[in-house]
């Protein structure tokens, strides 16, 4: 007879274990709270990658939306600059078409202006020779012929000393001595006016007026003057007056009365 096998004594989980593996001829199941552990873990695995996932979504969402406002922000740059090329050469043809217009508009005004301008005084006037006085005809008797013994008397010999004469309307700008009265102050080139100050003596409507200085002598009658922008027939000393001129006077010309 064989022997016979010990066996050990089983209580409790044990025994209750031993028996279901007998009669179920299967695997065990693990108990509940086994169960419930793994099924949190699976949970938190399940979680875990979700929340991965929906983080790698957002990350590309978040690159999209910045790419897209760097491309957009990089567009409004290249407009703004195009607008700026564009702009700034508009404004430059703008700025020569206006410059333009002025030159055109200003020559048309020169040479509608030259036609009229009058120059009284531009040139000088030659001086004017004396004529010789003419002998005055010899008296006539009642009998018409001449007599023998009535001669012409002599035309009186001008003294030496004495100014030579102008005969009226016949006034001779380089035989008149001239006198200084004052000197420009101020010359307006678009109304073509100078304002005169006067220092000394007076000038009249009417009168020769000689403008000189460094690049200036001309001759210039007076038609009209003007004392704050009123018309006036004279003007005496420490008095700025306005007159037309017909050429370019400078500051500090002296001006010369030379006849009235």
């Amino acid at each position: 007879m064989a022997p016979r096998k010990k066996t050990t004594r089983r209580t409790g989980a044990a025994r209750t274990r031993a028996t279901r593996r007998k009669t179920s001829g299967k695997a065990s199941r693990p108990g509940p709270r086994k169960a419930r552990r793994k099924a949190t873990a699976s949970r938190k695995k399940k979680t875990a990658r979700k929340k991965k996932t929906a983080a790698r979504k957002k990350t590309v969402r978040k690159k999209a939306v910045r790419k897209k406002a760097a491309s957009k922000k990089a567009g409004a740059r290249r407009k703004t600059a195009a607008k700026k090329k564009t702009g700034g050469r508009k404004k430059k043809a703008v700025r020569r078409a206006k410059t333009a217009r002025a030159k055109a508009g200003a020559r048309k005004k020169t040479q509608a202006r030259k036609p009229t301008r009058r120059k009284s005084g531009a040139r000088k006037k030659p001086a004017s020779r004396k004529r010789p006085a003419r002998k005055p005809p010899a008296a006539k008797q009642a009998t018409g012929k001449p007599s023998p013994r009535q001669q012409p008397a002599p035309a009186p010999a001008p003294a030496p000393d004495a100014a030579p004469r102008i005969e009226p309307g016949r006034t001779s700008v380089a035989a008149a001595i001239p006198e200084r009265v004052g000197r420009v102050s101020h010359y307006f080139p678009r109304v073509s006016a100078g304002v005169l100050v006067i220092e000394e003596g007076e000038i009249r409507v009417g009168d020769t007026l000689h403008f000189r200085g460094h690049t200036t002598d001309f001759y210039q009658r007076v038609d009209r003057l003007e004392r704050d922008h009123e018309a006036i027939d004279r003007a005496g000393p420490d008095d700025e007056v306005a007159l037309h001129v017909s050429q370019r006077v400078r500051e500090n010309d002296v001006v010369f009365r030379v006849s009235r």
